[in-house]
């Protein structure tokens, strides 16, 4: 008996939370997710939900939908690390119950299975998606979008073109314009094979969801020049910073482009095994779609000088979709493992293997829990004996490396030297015996925005000096100032402050000092 598609649903959120778990405790904003947080915030106290701002500036760099989001995960959750990344995970969790759900009813329950564990257990998605990052939750509505376009497109339904189309407006509105550098592929294959028939229905959600916000936000509240200079900023003037050690670059990219999307990129001959031509079927039409979205993307992205990693997240949702129905086919065989599978597996665990030995000479967080994931992986090549356990064993791996190697990494996170919103409380001491009042700070450039959760204050500031102010001739006024001393491009030098007050951390030095006018 087939379970039902909520008792699935329940299935996939435990192992979404499991899998998520690691990351989603860490104790600390990393990377962005400090400031992403700060924004949010900032909007929830002022109740202007319309126009972002960083330190009481507004700012257009990103869509509004991602602060939307968290806005409304610390109304429902509250303010922890765990409540403010649950949208990410859940985005997730809602991926592979649409990928499920597409799957069964074209390829069958295998299929949906692998499509679905494929989405949460990837090594990526453990690692990175528990988070209040812009990436994770644009790769998922991304991919969401693309599935469901490649879906309809394959079988000529326009309500699944729709609902592909507002999914994408979705995902302009959580990153805005890289969605398209991953549409463009599956938009050329559609073109090659169908025309383009029912573009309509895909199109005007597309363009309609993003423009209920940016007509108003055009017309009553921002200034048209600041947003199309920011868009400018963000897209075509990074194509200006590419210098020839790019090029030097690009293959390591290439093999980050190739791991990210492991273990089941393996699969991905099976699907281009053979040549077809213009009358193919509407599964291998879906298929081809999501897997040209993904190759795409990776051929654009390697023309433009910064290619991060999570640049590539929407390629993991994508590719699990293009192999799943590959991976359930070659699990359902009945035989044994072939060359190649041996060959994997023995990779696999001479790497286990190699990993137990160095442990004990490696800095925190390890050894910790770490053995127990290189022990499973030095002892998979003797328990996964078929194809059905050969796939289910690439499926667990990866979470077994979440539940020790990662959650130690959470645990001893302070301990790397990158703690960022621990230091927070002790900031606000010292400003406290100062007798800065909340009121008297303000922020000089930019500070990380996890210190300044961590202090329990957002002080105004601004990033640039005003239009028309030579950015060396611009003095704060507030009474006291909070900045980063060792900044590149350093600040100009505060005339009239004195400093009061110098934090050093091991990456960064912040510097407190209060005015003095006489």
């Amino acid at each position: 008996m087939k379970p039902s598609l909520p008792v699935v649903a329940l299935l996939l959120l435990l192992v979404a939370a499991v899998a998520g778990w690691p990351q989603l405790r860490l104790e600390d904003w990393t990377g962005t997710e400090g400031r992403r947080v700060q924004i949010a915030v900032e909007m929830a106290r002022s109740g202007d939900y319309m126009v972002p701002t960083l330190s009481s500036e507004p700012t257009f760099a990103k869509p509004p939908l991602h602060y939307w989001m968290l806005c409304g995960a610390r109304a429902l959750f509250g303010e922890g690390y765990v409540a403010l990344r649950l949208p990410s995970v859940l985005l997730l969790w809602g991926l592979a119950v649409l990928g499920f759900w597409l799957h069964r009813r074209t390829f069958g329950d295998g299929a949906a299975w692998v499509a679905a564990l494929g989405v949460l257990c990837a090594p990526l998605a453990i690692a990175q998606f528990p988070s209040t990052e812009i990436d994770p939750p644009f790769a998922c509505l991304c991919a969401a979008s693309l599935w469901c376009l490649a879906v309809g497109a394959g079988d000529d339904r326009r309500g699944v073109l729709f609902a592909g189309g507002a999914l994408g407006g979705l995902a302009l509105l959580e990153k805005g314009p890289p969605y398209f550098m991953f549409a463009a592929g599956a938009l050329l294959v559609w073109w090659r094979h169908r025309r383009c028939r029912g573009v309509l229905a895909f199109a005007l959600p597309l363009l309609l969801v993003p423009l209920c916000y940016y007509a108003p936000l055009l017309l009553l509240r921002a200034d048209t020049a600041a947003v199309s200079a920011t868009a400018r900023e963000q897209t075509v003037d990074r194509l200006f910073s590419w210098q020839w050690r790019h090029v030097v670059e690009t293959p390591w990219f290439w093999m980050r482009a190739f791991g990210a999307q492991l273990p089941l990129v393996l699969w991905c001959f099976w699907e281009w095994r053979s040549t077809r031509d213009a009358r193919m079927s509407g599964k291998d039409l879906a298929l081809r779609m999501c897997s040209a979205a993904a190759v795409f993307a990776v051929a654009v992205l390697t023309c433009f000088p910064a290619k991060p990693t999570r640049y590539l997240l929407p390629n993991v949702p994508l590719f699990t979709f293009a192999v799943a129905p590959a991976v359930a086919h070659y699990a359902r065989q009945r035989r044994g493992l072939g060359r190649f599978s041996h060959g994997v597996l023995t990779a696999i665990g001479l790497g286990g293997a190699l990993l137990l030995v160095l442990l004990p000479f490696l800095p925190l967080p390890f050894p910790g829990r770490a053995p127990v994931a290189a022990l499973f992986a030095a002892l998979l090549p003797y328990a996964a004996r078929t194809p059905r356990t050969f796939v289910a064993s690439l499926l667990l791996l990866p979470m077994v490396f979440g539940w020790t190697v990662l959650d130690d990494h959470a645990q001893y996170w302070p301990a790397t030297g990158r703690l960022r919103a621990g230091y927070g409380p002790l900031l606000r001491r010292e400003l406290d015996a100062l007798g800065c009042e909340p009121a008297e700070l303000a922020t000089f450039g930019h500070v990380h925005g996890g210190l300044l959760l961590g202090m329990g204050l957002l002080p105004p500031g601004q990033e640039d000096p005003p239009a028309g102010t030579p950015y060396d001739a611009w003095q704060p006024t507030a009474k006291f100032v909070l900045r980063e001393d060792d900044r590149d491009p350093p600040l100009p030098k505060l005339v009239h402050y004195r400093e009061r007050f110098r934090l050093c951390l091991p990456t960064e030095t912040f510097v407190v000092e209060e005015r003095n006018d006489r």
